[in-house]
């Protein structure tokens, strides 16, 4: 396996990786069956129940033309052209790569006009369409300035200085932290590739996926395993067992999947593909808790999610997990022939429909629970 890049403590901790690091699973083959297992455990431990009855209305109140029409990840099909098939992948892997900021989304719409994914899609649209090639070498040099300026982020401000008139200073914006991280990543994954004697991200896929075709789990294991920006695994004590989510690492893998199985079948067809977990974020905790399937939310955390508080990450960490554990058991209970959507249900379809159910009418008005210190969602 090739070599992870090393991490500064200062690193870690200005651009929030992981204030909980622990032992990513030994064996790459089962990191999806790791999260489900772990996050079992965590969430009968913790606070928080799902609710069988909840899940069965749910299934049975679903309409099968609603589900199967926002099931379909419409948010990855862009008017864009590339020249070869991994300019395509390169583009699709940077996306998720990316897909974290979540917490940021207020402020984002305030100073940005744009929610976290809209503003990371735009940014990687904006390096394809300006011809800026998502190298290694590109990756590892990026600044934040860069950043800012290809993900129109502002990240510093001038105000009026408090004594003195005429006079301004320069203040960071409350984004300042998000385009840290955005570059953070960006730079630790292009030192991981540099490194690693790869071109860009397309070549590190390429290579696994053709010693290992149509294989999506074997898949997740190895991005997960090679770059610290998808370390998605917490441990809360020497006691605890850890928690493993990778949220973003399976997307990424559901979307090569979604994007290349027709163009490039013998690679990306994945044919374990219902073998991911969904990619759990705070959206899909945030619909599950509001149709009453993800129940006994202590009312302190309720609290802080109605007032747009941070959650610590413990908690933020225990309603992921419990979204995963809930999932798993619809998708179970639908296969079984309960509700109009049976056994097309999978993992993932069920994921982007509660992801873009999120967006619809009025549950675009419910409050969803915010964690800014993290680059995993």
């Amino acid at each position: 396996m090739p070599s992870v890049p090393s991490m500064s403590a200062t690193t870690k901790t200005a651009h929030h990786f992981n204030s909980y690091v622990c032992e990513l699973p030994q064996d790459e083959a089962n990191y999806p069956q790791a999260v489900r297992s772990s996050c079992q455990a965590f969430v009968d431990t913790s606070p928080v129940t799902i609710s069988d009855k909840c899940i069965d209305n749910f299934l049975t109140s679903l309409d099968k033309d609603q589900y199967e029409k926002l099931a379909y990840d419409s948010t990855m099909k862009m008017p864009l052209k590339f020249e070869t098939i991994e300019d395509e992948i390169n583009f699709v892997a940077l996306i998720d790569l990316l897909n974290f900021g979540s917490g940021y989304r207020i402020p984002l719409h305030e100073l940005a006009g744009r929610g976290a994914f809209d503003t990371i899609r735009f940014g990687c649209m904006s390096f394809h369409i300006g011809g800026k090639p998502m190298t290694a070498e590109a990756l590892k040099n990026m600044t934040i300035f860069e950043v800012a300026e290809a993900f129109q982020i502002p990240i510093d401000t001038e105000v009026r200085h408090e004594k003195l008139d005429f006079v301004t200073v320069t203040e960071p914006t409350p984004l300042k932290p998000f385009a840290a991280g955005l570059t953070a990543v960006l730079n630790t994954t292009g030192d991981f590739l540099l490194n690693n004697n790869y071109k860009d991200l397309a070549s590190f896929i390429m290579e696994h996926v053709k010693k290992h075709p149509q294989n999506a789990v074997s898949l997740v294991g190895h991005l997960t395993k090679a770059l610290p920006g998808l370390h998605d695994c917490y441990q809360f004590s020497a006691n605890e067992s850890p928690v493993y989510l990778f949220k973003k690492a399976q997307i990424i893998v559901y979307h090569l999947w979604f994007t290349f199985k027709e163009q490039v079948p013998d690679l990306f067809d994945f044919k374990d593909i219902d073998e991911l977990t969904v990619f759990s974020d705070n959206v899909i905790p945030t619909m599950l808790i509001h149709l009453g399937v993800i129940t006994n939310v202590p009312e302190a955390w309720q609290d802080d999610i109605d007032k747009n508080k941070d959650l610590s990450v413990k908690a933020a960490t225990t309603l992921r997990a419990a979204a995963v554990v809930a999932c798993e058991e619809i998708v179970r209970k639908a296969r079984s022939g309960l509700g109009p959507v049976n056994e097309t249900m999978t993992t993932g379809g069920l994921d982007v429909y509660l992801w873009q159910l999120g967006k619809v009418g009025d549950f675009r008005k419910i409050h969803r629970f915010q964690l800014r210190d993290t680059v995993m969602f």
